[in-house]
Order: structure tokens, then C-alpha cells, then sequence
């Protein structure tokens, strides 16, 4: 079977499109996100699908990023579609935010697609994961600790995004376009082993295959789909556990050790937490104590124990016992459960919780919870936003979001601690010496 005709029967099997619907495809210009390109032409005419394109230029390459964005343009040009595209400098988002660019490039993709999508009216977002990305993905989780659900891989069909090729091996796409004569664009980065993901592809899995099985990514793939089918076993309606929004000790005592996990696992998704190993070993650990324990999970949110339930709270869910303070520079206060202190250090680059500043000595800063109507304009952006709108993009709780202290100078927002600071504060780099903020949340409580 031609592997066009194998997507359009692994697109029907798991139901990805549907009649009439408008389909964005995030498109690099690579070979992956070409041959998906074709193949949803192919589809086109049989499902009446809309097709538009959006692509990010990352500025990471020079020439040859302008190059793919330009490839794309004349790309949907020439097939008389839409097609949307964003400048991103991924390398300063990452500096900004005190993550790896790996992860900053996929924050800034997935929030373009959800707007994109949203502004067009799309119905599905189509993405070119292919079947060896799911091997690397698979590999990469392994290495850095992950659950059965993590060795799941990536999923077919998560939201409004799908991935119509994750059972299409990279050569058969290369050899498709090839064999077809379909222009494609390399990208020279993911010819380098500088990041983990390109290490696995281009070291670890040729020499797993020339040395021990010439097999290995097919083997590790149908082990991934035993994985689905094990967990599909083991899932765990996490309604039978829950009480008016409490877990309930009770009913989680009668569980297994690795069903406990899961019931966990599942009750903190509900509340959009990031989940870790050591949290949630943390978690079964308060388990195993006696009377009323709390534990911190990050972005403001403490878990509690209290008798035989269990609850995921803002640490102050009554934002109204809140009072406004003042930080004069330098100095330290302490605002809800966060401490805040602003004086003078290196101008260097640094994490979510510390912004380097342009303030000056002296200066006399309002903390307080945010307001209706609040804006910033966030660094590295040209112009405001509104504050509930960043909250919501960073995927903040709503309880938590009213008692994240905001830093203010003269009525003018400086910093959303721990979030986003304001563009118009932030520290010259000719400056050595300057005003840093920095906050601090406490962790754990009796």
C-alpha cells in the first residue's frame, strides 16, 4: 500500500477529520510537515476540507529561517490557501522565562496554533509527528522519568490537535517526496546533537540498531501500543473518588499502591498541575500522617489534607484578607504567602522569580492583587495585554490568580511576580549593577 493511501487509512480508523471541517496544518516546511501537506490535498477533495497553513519563524538560523517562512508563503501561494505565520525569538523567550529553548519553542507553536486556530475557525490542528518521533519521544521519557502514560508516546488525537502520521516511518516520507520529486527544506539543527532529542535520533537509536537489533524502533513502538492497551486496563474514573471537588482518604486507602497514583494523578489534571515524581511522592508521603497537613504544588496552590478528604486550594482562597503593601527599594516584605524583596545585584540573566530592573533606589513600589482591567506590556512585546488574558495563557488556576502579588509604580503594572514583567522596566544590559525584584513562595506548612 502506498504510504499516502496507508495515512488516509490510519486518518479513517481513528476518525481525525470530518466532512466540510477546516484544518490547520503547522507547518515547518520540513519534510514532515510537506508530506502531511500532500497528504491532506489528498483528502481534500474526498472530505471538503478548508486547509490553511501557519508557520513560526524561530530566528534561530538567519537566512535559512527567512528561507522556510518564505518557502511556505510561496507554498500556499501557489495552492491558493491561507496561510499565517509568527516571528519568534525563541532564544530571548527562553532567557525570559528560565527554560531550555526546546521547551520555549514548543510554548510559543502551541499558543500560535490555539490562536490561529481560533481566529480562522479551525476545527482541527494538524501536527507532523511521525512514527519515529513517537520512538524518541518514547526513549527521551524513559531517560528522564516518566509514568506508563508518559511511555504512552504522543497521543493521535489530544484537543483540536492530530497527528495523522505517527504510524509513518521518516524514510517513507523521504522517500515519498523524493521518489515524487517534492521540494522540502532542511533544517541544519536537527543535523546536530546539541539538544537530548537530536542525541536519541542521531546516536543513540543507529547504534541500538547497529549493534544490538536492526529492528529496535518497531519493537519499541509495539510496545508502546501494549502500553495504550495497559492503561486503557488500568484507568480509573476519578468521579468515584471525589466528594464535593475532595478526594476522599477512605476510598483511596482501599486501593492498591500504583491505583493510589492514579487516582492522584488524575485529581491533580483536574486542576491543570504540573505533575512530578516528587510531588507525588510528596503527596503519599502526607498520606501516611496524622492530622491536617498542607503541601505547596507551585504557582500559589497548596494541597490539604484534613481528616479523611483531601483538597487543591489557592493558599489564600480568601483574597479579600489580602492587604495592600508598600516595598521601598531596597527592602523586603512579605505579601500572602509570598516574600518579595527588591535591591541592587548583577544584571543577569535569570529565572520566573526575579526580574532585573531599570528602577533606581528610593523608589517605592504598591503590592497588591490584580484589578479588573489590568494591563502590561510584556517583555519583548510591543504592546499591552490584559493580565486575565496572560493568566489564562499560562494556564494559572483561577484561585490562584487573585493572589499573585502585582508590583506597581505609579499606577503602572512592573511585574506580575513570578509571570511576566513589564517591558518598559526591565534593565539596560549596559548596566552591570541594577534593581532586581525577586519573590519567594513558602513550600511547606503544618
Amino acid at each position: 500500500m502506498e504510504v499516502i493511501e496507508r495515512v488516509r487509512e490510519f486518518v479513517l480508523r481513528n476518525d481525525l477529520v470530518g466532512s466540510g471541517e477546516k484544518i490547520l496544518l503547522g507547518f515547518s516546511g520540513g519534510p514532515d510537515s510537506v508530506f502531511l501537506f500532500e497528504a491532506l490535498l489528498d483528502l481534500k477533495e474526498e472530505f471538503k476540507l478548508e486547509i490553511a497553513i501557519a508557520h513560526i519563524n524561530h530566528l534561530l538560523r538567519g537566512d535559512e529561517s527567512d528561507g522556510d517562512e518564505e518557502f511556505c508563503r510561496q507554498l500556499a501561494e501557489k495552492n491558493g490557501i491561507k496561510y499565517y505565520v509568527k516571528k519568534a525569538d525563541i532564544k530571548k523567550y527562553s532567557r525570559q522565562h528560565g527554560i531550555g529553548e526546546e521547551e520555549a519553542g514548543r510554548s510559543i507553536r502551541y499558543d500560535f496554533f490555539y490562536k490561529i486556530s481560533k481566529e480562522w475557525g479551525a476545527d482541527k490542528v494538524a501536527l507532523a509527528h511521525n512514527k519515529d518521533d513517537q520512538v524518541e519521544t518514547f526513549l527521551f521519557r524513559m531517560m528522564r522519568g516518566t509514568s506508563l502514560e508518559g511511555l504512552e508516546g504522543i497521543p493521535v488525537r489530544r484537543d483540536i490537535f492530530i497527528r495523522p502520521l505517527s504510524e509513518v516511518y521518516k524514510k517513507d516520507i523521504l522517500g515519498y517526496l523524493d521518489s515524487n520529486k517534492i521540494e522540502y527544506r532542511i533544517d541544519s539543527s536537527n543535523l546536530e546533537n546539541t539538544y537530548t532529542r537530536n542525541s536519541i535520533r542521531l546516536d543513540l537509536i543507529p547504534f541500538i540498531e547497529d549493534k544490538y537489533n536492526a529492528n529496535f524502533k518497531e519493537k519499541i513502538f509495539s510496545l508502546i501500543e501494549e502500553i495504550k492497551e495497559a492503561n486503557k486496563l488500568l484507568k480509573v474514573n476519578i468521579s468515584d473518588y471525589i466528594e464535593n471537588e475532595k478526594l476522599d482518604l477512605k476510598k483511596l486507602e482501599e486501593l492498591h499502591e500504583y491505583q493510589k497514583r492514579k487516582v492522584i494523578n488524575e485529581f491533580l489534571k483536574k486542576y491543570k498541575i504540573e505533575i512530578t515524581r516528587e510531588k507525588l511522592e510528596n503527596i503519599l508521603d502526607i498520606l501516611k500522617k496524622g492530622g491536617s497537613k498542607k503541601l505547596s504544588l507551585g504557582k500559589n496552590i497548596v494541597l490539604k489534607k484534613e481528616y479523611d478528604k483531601i483538597s487543591v486550594k489557592s493558599k489564600e482562597t480568601d483574597s479579600n484578607v489580602l492587604k495592600d503593601v508598600l516595598l521601598k527599594i531596597p527592602g523586603e516584605v512579605k505579601y500572602g504567602n509570598y516574600r518579595i524583596k527588591a535591591f541592587r545585584d548583577i544584571n543577569n540573566s535569570v529565572g520566573k522569580n526575579e526580574f532585573c530592573t531599570n528602577l533606581q533606589e528610593g523608589m517605592e513600589l504598591l503590592i497588591r492583587k490584580r484589578k479588573s482591567g489590568d494591563r502590561i506590556q510584556p517583555v519583548g512585546m510591543n504592546s499591552s495585554k490584559k493580565i486575565k488574558d496572560i493568566f489564562i495563557n499560562e494556564k494559572i488556576p483561577k484561585e490562584a490568580r487573585e493572589v499573585i502579588p502585582i508590583l506597581v509604580l505609579n499606577d503602572e503594572i512592573v511585574w506580575i511576580a513570578s509571570v511576566r514583567g513589564n517591558e518598559k522596566f526591565k534593565s539596560v544590559k549596559s548596566e552591570k549593577i541594577i534593581v532586581k525584584l525577586s519573590v519567594e513562595e513558602d513550600n511547606f506548612s503544618e
